[in-house]
């Protein structure tokens, strides 16, 4: 594409110069291109040019919550109409107080967004959760803070846990959330096999982590060895982080004890668990109480979300209206959200949801908003009314996952599961051309590596470890494991004798176009013999071809900001999803102590030692010696090429959200992460309209 006698790239760095994002632009470099946290540190090295990090205040000295409470006038209406109890009653005695970015807002008006398909559910998850979880982060990704819980303390060398719950706090349909609804999750759901095969996050040591009740508002986590970081995964991305995004998965932290028990044997018999599941068309009352817990899905769900499930995914538009039982309410006491409705159309793919968005259809979108979509965009910003946001990413845009556990053909697996092979696909990508083809140049070239300033950076020298485009040593590599037999159009053959070394590639084309990346990788592996099947597939497919452990190769996220705090992308912690791809079977057996699953053979070994250190930084009471660690584990991540990175730290996932002009209390910028959940950390529930 041109423009005016432009280049598409020259185009877009000159309109984003002149709109004032200032995003440098670095083509094919090693220097990272665009930074991502609000400080050194967690995220990386501050950006120049972008706006400074904003988000609501988290108001928790008592001596200055509000006195008195107001709500919106649909819920007084049903007050009046001796409907709802008081407002007052409804938030409770503690409630979670914000004081927004601009100031108090007022009520009204709906928030339009867009989706593509079932498997986006994490859209919503993401945007009006809350989020739900125990704790978060506050606005500048720096420390953990009461969230749905009320406080929280660690004691007994780091391993007690003790959170406080909210006095007067209820579920929205008006029942108490008590210390119950944490046990019954960790007791009746976590640790049953069919529900929930235990959680990575709720083991340490080697050992399982004990939840006590200590009293209705009162619970206690308890380690054999110290856990110093179970409060910032209790924030974070994970699967004790919140109801909303993993329950339908067995996670969570918490669930509705008097509402899900009704589909739950042990409160009833497993003949009427199973007569109940039938009778709503499901097989078995596991599957039947995972459908019952999926927020996206099941509009009676109790929550304790800001806003509330209205129309399921499954019947778009997917919608949302206010909870009356919200906690969260702003500095001088009004009931939040300020806006009560939310409603999400389902689009066919991201190039229309793009197009859509350009003409002004929705008042905030981040989602499936990448760079190329900034031209037009930026373009039509006037006329249609919004502005545009940019949020560099803490992690890699774009990379390939790589199950190493892949099992469909055994000799492939084998394949997969040497080194040399691992080593030699990553050199035969040619990262640059990547870069410029589908991020137009403002991504940073690498291995699968922590951004530049990092706590967890190794140094400059390992973001290109075995991520150089060399096909001449790649070729050599490939040749000094026996794979020198080739057919007549140069492609590697296979040592079993049926026919060409043929590698599967599946991908959803959500935040970057990764069956176009794929189709590239495809050209660029023929220089080395190797070729490449690359599918579409829609996202809830992949994550059932994942579980199953079907896929080997995909075009994913890859990568973490954090290895202790979110790993399911980097090491083997993640048994029942797709972030899982790095291996589910690998680990289930880590997870379950070799009791399920499989343990990983003799040529990973150096994975199984991953995962000890990946044990012992979870444990390490010193943030020294933790670091340390942390790095460790990115140095043997890159060298063992457990996934593909390609390039990152750019804004392909997340990181260019739209507004609605009259649309206020929005942050100018975020920290992109997602262990914040972003873009949660805009704190949807205090926008409100001009």
């Amino acid at each position: 594409m041109t423009t005016g006698g432009y280049s598409r790239r020259g185009f877009l760095r000159d309109v984003v110069l002149v709109s004032g994002g200032a995003l440098v632009l670095g083509a094919c470099t090693s220097t990272p291109v665009a930074q991502t946290g609000a400080s050194a540190g967690r995220g990386g090295r501050a950006m120049a040019g972008l706006p400074d990090v904003q988000g609501a205040e988290l108001i928790i000295d008592p001596a200055r919550f509000p006195k008195t409470f107001r709500e919106a006038p649909e819920l007084a209406k049903l007050v009046a109409d001796g409907k709802l109890p008081p407002v007052a009653e409804r938030v409770g005695a503690e409630p979670l107080v914000l004081k927004p970015v601009e100031g108090v807002g007022r009520y009204g008006g709906q928030i339009r967004r867009g989706f593509v398909g079932q498997g986006d559910w994490q859209n919503a998850v993401r945007f009006c959760s809350g989020p739900d979880s125990l704790l978060y982060w506050d606005y500048k990704f720096e420390n953990v803070v009461p969230n749905i819980a009320r406080a929280f303390e660690l004691s007994d060398n780091d391993t007690v846990l003790t959170l406080h719950l909210r006095k007067g706090m209820r579920w929205s349909d008006g029942h108490p959330f008590t210390a119950d609804d944490i046990v019954f999750w960790r007791e009746d759901v976590s640790l049953t096999a069919e529900l929930g095969s235990g959680s990575s996050s709720m083991r340490i040591g080697g050992e399982q982590i004990r939840v006590e009740k200590v009293d209705d508002l009162t619970v206690r986590f308890v380690s054999k060895v110290p856990n110093p970081l179970l409060p910032e995964r209790l924030a974070g991305w994970t699967d004790v982080a919140g109801m909303v995004a993993t329950g339908h998965l067995g996670g969570g932290g918490f669930m509705p004890k008097h509402y899900l028990s009704q589909f739950h044997p042990k409160y009833s018999s497993v003949d009427a668990a199973n007569k109940l599941a039938a009778e709503a068309g499901f097989k078995g009352w596991a599957a039947f109480f995972r459908n019952q817990a999926s927020w996206h899905r099941n509009p009676n769900l109790p929550t304790v979300t800001p806003w509330v499930l209205t129309r399921p995914i499954s019947n778009p538009p997917w919608e949302f209206g206010p909870n009356p039982y919200s906690i969260w309410v702003d500095n001088e006491g009004n009931q939040l959200p300020y806006i009560g409705k939310i409603t999400m159309g389902n689009i066919e793919n991201t190039e229309v949801l793009g197009l859509r968005a350009a003409a002004g259809e929705y008042d905030m979108q981040d989602r499936h908003l990448g760079v190329t979509n900034l031209p037009v965009l930026l373009e039509n910003e006037k006329r249609s009314g919004y502005t545009i946001h940019r949020a560099p990413f803490t992690e890699l845009d774009c990379g390939i996952r790589v199950n190493l556990a892949y099992e469909e053909d055994k000799e492939l697996g084998e394949l997969i599961r040497t080194v040399e092979f691992r080593r030699a696909l990553s050199m035969g990508i040619d990262r640059g051309q990547v870069n410029e083809a589908f991020f137009l140049g403002t991504c940073t070239p690498s291995a699968t590596m922590a951004a530049e300033g990092s706590i967890y950076d190794p140094g400059p020298e390992w973001r290109t470890k075995w991520a150089t485009h060399d096909p001449a040593q790649a070729n050599s590599l490939l040749d000094g494991i026996g794979l020198t037999a080739k057919d007549s159009a140069g492609y590697r053959l296979r040592k079993d004798g049926n026919g060409r070394i043929r590698l599967d590639y599946q991908a959803f084309p959500g935040f970057a176009d990764f069956i176009g990346i794929g189709e590239m990788i495809k050209r660029q592996w023929q220089a080395i013999g190797i070729d490449l099947n690359v599918q579409a597939a829609e996202s809830n497919l992949l994550i059932q071809r994942a579980t199953a452990n079907q896929l080997m190769l995909s075009g994913q996220q890859v990568g973490t900001d954090d290895p202790f705090l979110k790993a399911d992308t980097f090491l083997p912690t993640i048994t029942n999803n797709y972030p899982g791809m790095i291996g589910i079977p690998y680990a289930q057996w880590f997870a379950s102590g070799g009791k399920q699953g499989k343990e990983p053979p003799e040529s990973m070994k150096l994975l199984k030692d991953a995962m000890a250190l990946y044990e012992k930084g979870l444990s390490e009471p010193d943030d020294a010696e933790r670091v340390r660690i942390g790095k460790e584990l990115y140095k043997m991540h890159a060298d063992q090429v457990w996934s593909i990175g390609i390039v990152g730290f750019g804004l392909a996932l997340n990181g260019v959200y739209l507004t609605n002009n009259n649309l206020r209390n929005v942050p100018a910028r975020v920290v992109n992460s997602l262990h914040m959940k972003s873009m949660n950390n805009t704190y949807p529930m205090t926008f409100f309209y001009a």
